[in-house]
């Protein structure tokens, strides 16, 4: 599936709408903190955050540390708003979007992403970098996302069946 969004179709995008920049993602699985993953996989996301919310806001005076963790806040609240307009729509699942096709909204994608901060703070330890801190990012990605669909299958089933 990463292939297919990330690799493939905004590729073509790019190429039909004659787009000079096609650094979609970098290295992300070789992130040695959970910044460096969350600033690698989705390279036009982070440039937009960085460019819309981060720096304006370290322009009006907030501190570095504030600045992040309002980004973090907003990333986790628009997943789940986008689960919330897509399940009014109708909308095909993709990936991680499991509340669609359940046709219920829970706070687990949000959760999600908030257990991102102290994983951030915790891997940006010098003692952390390196082989640990990429093994704690794959850790992270592995049991992260299996971890919130149970949550949305285990809510479903209690919906459905009492």
């Amino acid at each position: 599936m990463f292939y297919m969004v990330f690799h493939s179709c905004l590729n073509l995008l790019a190429e039909l709408l004659r787009f000079g920049d096609r650094e979609f993602y970098s290295d992300w699985w070789n992130a040695q903190t959970v910044s460096q993953f969350w600033s690698t996989w989705n390279k036009p996301v982070h440039r937009w955050c960085l460019r819309h919310i981060y720096h304006p806001l370290i322009a009006m005076g907030h501190s570095r540390l504030t600045a992040q963790v309002t980004v973090f806040c907003l990333s986790a609240f628009f997943h789940e708003v986008c689960n919330l307009c897509m399940q009014h729509i109708n909308y095909i699942s993709l990936q991680y979007l499991v509340s669609i096709p359940l046709r219920m909204i829970r706070v687990w994608a949000f959760s999600a992403m908030l257990f991102q901060i102290p994983l951030a703070y915790l891997t940006s330890f010098r003692s952390m970098r390196g082989q640990i801190g990429n093994v704690i990012v794959w850790v992270s990605i592995v049991l992260g996302q299996p971890l919130a669909i149970v949550m949305y299958m285990h809510d479903y089933y209690i919906m459905q069946y009492g």
